[in-house]
């Protein structure tokens, strides 16, 4: 319990005592919630908000269960268990999915990225300082010589990472475009080597172009420009999802929904905390500064989120009752 003053200010400009606070219900779920702490730094985080703010705002006990996006979602489905999964990146369990969402065993609670996950292709701000033509992957192919790489003729293009469905993805988009008569296409293989490789160039002011996602800390930490690419159509770029697409396009990466999902019978037991978790939502931008903030303060995701709390009041206080949110202020320190 925090030491501070007795009163805490609510959004209203009203007062609630720390003993008002002690009155409210009990959490509505007497068993332990269980959430997904999936393996990535944006899920880790969002995973301990929410738990922070299920602990302190609404009396429940939380378990974080290690986890993946397909191992997760399956049991999910078929057992109800974790009770929350914080970010699925819904294209990547699709049939998954329309099944749990038809047997009823599992909701969409709401988009956790209010934009959606992004897929694009980037290079650093200082390089369209100098070249102001560069603004698309089309203009790409006239700067090949500024990317070259140590013994080779070719400029190199940092790809997706190995096993990800989107390493298919950007390598048939790469030829469609035409790239790959002027670019080498590289794995770091690794998520740790490209952030290696990306923040070296970038440190050094070096020009370097690759692939990345949204949100994350590599874009919280430096400044980047996403290059303008054709629009995704789904039927034209479908063979760029194949690893033996023949006919590569030009196309584009589809915005994918990025989505709360909920186990079905927490919804139903607990509507107000589904209601919570449906609001849960935040902007891209947001995320890759939070990120970026947990990198260098070398920050645990559990940490990260404590700072979120205390620092973006005016976000999170916005997905919750009134009363919940001075619960959780009065018990963050």
């Amino acid at each position: 319990m925090s030491t501070r003053a007795k009163k805490l200010p609510l959004l209203t400009g009203t007062l609630l005592s720390v003993g008002a606070l002690g009155a409210q219900a009990a959490c509505p779920v007497a068993e332990t919630i269980q959430i997904a702490d999936m393996s990535w730094a944006s899920a880790s985080a969002i995973a301990q908000i929410e738990s922070k703010i299920l602990e302190l705002g609404y009396d429940c006990r939380t378990e974080l269960i290690p986890g993946e996006t397909v191992t997760t979602a399956t049991t999910m489905v078929k057992k109800g268990r974790p009770h929350i999964a914080p970010e699925v990146w819904s294209s990547n369990i699709a049939s998954l999915l329309d099944e749990g969402l038809q047997k009823g065993t599992v909701s969409i609670a709401g988009q956790v990225f209010a934009s959606g996950g992004m897929d694009a292709w980037w290079v650093p701000r200082y390089v369209v300082e100098q070249y102001p033509d560069i603004k698309s992957v089309q203009d790409m192919a006239r700067y090949s010589h500024l990317f070259k790489s140590t013994g080779s003729d070719k400029g190199r293009f940092y790809n997706s990472l190995p096993g990800w469905s989107n390493e298919i993805r950007s390598t048939n988009l790469f030829r469609g475009y035409g790239l790959d008569q002027h670019y080498e296409i590289y794995s770091a293989g690794s998520g740790a080597a490209l952030d290696s490789a990306i923040a070296s160039n970038y440190k050094r002011k070096k020009p370097v172009f690759f692939y990345y996602w949204a949100p994350s800390a590599i874009l919280g930490k430096y400044d980047m420009v996403r290059l303008q690419m054709n629009d995704y159509d789904p039927a034209n770029d479908a063979c760029n999802a194949e690893a033996n697409c023949k006919t590569p396009s030009a196309g584009g990466y589809p915005v994918v929904q990025v989505n709360t999902l909920v186990a079905s019978k927490l919804k139903d037991g607990a509507p107000e905390l589904y209601q919570f978790l449906g609001k849960v939502s935040f902007e891209n931008d947001t995320v890759n500064k939070l990120l970026a903030w947990g990198e260098d303060n070398k920050a645990d995701p559990k940490e990260v989120a404590e700072y979120f709390l205390k620092n973006h009041q005016a976000i999170w206080t916005t997905w919750v009752p009134q009363e919940v949110a001075a619960k959780v202020i009065a018990r963050l320190d």
